[in-house]
C-alpha cells in the first residue's frame, strides 16, 4: 500500500550474481571524465580499489553497497549494479554508481571524477 519510493531496504552483503544473467565483465577500464586518465579493473579488484591505485580516493563506508556513500556519477557506459541503496528509477537511468560494489557491462566506464 506504499508507493515504491517510500520504501527503503537494508541488506548487509551483496547478493550473488544470478546465473544466467546479463553479468558484468570480468575485467574493464574506467575512465576520469576531468583527467582522461585510465585504469583496468579486473575480475578481483574493485573500482574503487582501482582508483585507489592511481591516487583517486573515493569515499566508502561500508564496503558492500549498502550505504551509497561510494556514489559516483556515471558519464558514459553501461554500470552492472550490485548495489542495494540506489531506487529503481536510480538504477535504470544508469547515471550513478556505487563504485565498491557495482562493475560494468561496458568495455569502458566514464566516471564524472
Amino acid at each position: 500500500r506504499l508507493p515504491a519510493d517510500a520504501i527503503h531496504l537494508e541488506r548487509f552483503t551483496a547478493e550473488p550474481q544470478a546465473p544466467g544473467s546479463d553479468a558484468a565483465l570480468d575485467s574493464f577500464d574506467v575512465q576520469l571524465a576531468s583527467s582522461g586518465k585510465t585504469v583496468r579493473v579486473d575480475s578481483k579488484t574493485s573500482i574503487v580499489e582501482a582508483l585507489a591505485a592511481i591516487g583517486i580516493e573515493v569515499d566508502t563506508s561500508c564496503g558492500e553497497g549498502v550505504c551509497g556513500t561510494c556514489m559516483v556519477d556515471v558519464v558514459s557506459g553501461e554500470p552492472e549494479h550490485r548495489d542495494h541503496c540506489l531506487s529503481k528509477a536510480e538504477r535504470a537511468s544508469n547515471s550513478v554508481i556505487c563504485c565498491c560494489v557495482s562493475r560494468s557491462r561496458s568495455p569502458v566506464l566514464v566516471l564524472d571524477l
